[in-house]
């Protein structure tokens, strides 16, 4: 079930200290057990604590002044008191229309951070859609490149396909070749035990002549997805091979031979 959390509102009202009665005894009893609610009312109160450093002090009016002296003149003159008496009512109504403007303008400054917040993660949320979006179009495109080559390799009339045999005292397994040479493509498929952590199996083309050529890693399990390697077009190969060759492959066959498949003719 999916925690609720206090009305944003109450946020601010309690910040303000506008919040009274049940609503406040409530509001005070969720906040101590939401960690989420408590984060809230911080930066609510910290916006409070800005905006009231913020106002400019309110300077009397210059009738004040004015007013107090005339009352020392003539101290005994009703009229006058009737006046003194007055001012504070007038100041009073004044004071409250100024922190009337000021307690709008802290809930509108409150409700135009919540959606700037709000806009914010809803951006981050469409930048993250979009980075998926554009990963699963390229690698859509990849997959698509792939079927095409594996269509076009077990098409064509020049390719040559073998078998590469588990070897005496290696793990066992067994695994498959596509070749065309004149492509540079190599399809491996196929399944071997699974490797030590600090090693890996490598495949390599045996040319006719010169030394093995890289045709990099395959995984333990490769009978459900086969690897796609390009290689330079013409290799003419008389084998191909698997070796257990430390973590990450080499850029020369150091290990022992796993898996071996040799060329007719």
């Amino acid at each position: 079930m999916t925690e609720r959390h206090v009305n944003p509102e109450d946020i601010d009202l309690y910040a303000l200290g506008a919040l009274d009665g049940q609503d406040k005894v409530s509001f005070e009893a969720h906040v101590r057990s939401c960690a989420e609610c408590r984060r809230e009312l911080l930066e609510a109160q910290q916006l409070t604590m800005l905006l009231g450093l913020a106002e400019a002090p309110l300077a009397p009016s210059p009738s004040v002044k004015g007013t107090l002296m005339r009352r020392v003149r003539a101290e005994k003159a009703e009229p006058v008191q009737r006046a003194v008496q007055d001012q504070p009512r007038r100041t009073s109504w004044s004071l409250r229309l100024t922190l009337a403007s000021a307690f709008a303008a802290l809930l509108l400054a409150l409700a135009v951070s919540r959606l700037w917040k709000l806009d914010h993660l809803r951006q981050q949320e469409i930048a993250a859609l979009q980075g998926q979006l554009q990963s699963a179009q390229a690698q859509a495109a990849q997959d698509a490149a792939t079927i095409r080559t594996v269509n076009q390799v077990v098409g064509a009339p020049d390719t040559v396909q073998l078998a590469l045999l588990q070897q005496p005292g290696g793990p066992p397994g067994q695994a498959h070749i596509l070749f065309n040479a004149r492509l540079g493509v190599v399809i491996y498929s196929g399944e071997v035990a699974s490797a030590p952590a600090d090693r890996s199996y490598q495949l390599w083309l045996v040319p006719s002549a010169g030394a093995p050529v890289n045709a990099g890693l395959v995984a333990a399990n490769q009978s459900n997805q086969a690897v796609v390697v390009h290689l330079p077009p013409g290799l003419v190969a008389k084998a191909f091979a698997v070796t257990l060759e430390p973590h990450g492959g080499m850029p020369s066959p150091t290990g022992p031979k796993v898996l071996v498949g040799a060329l007719n003719g």
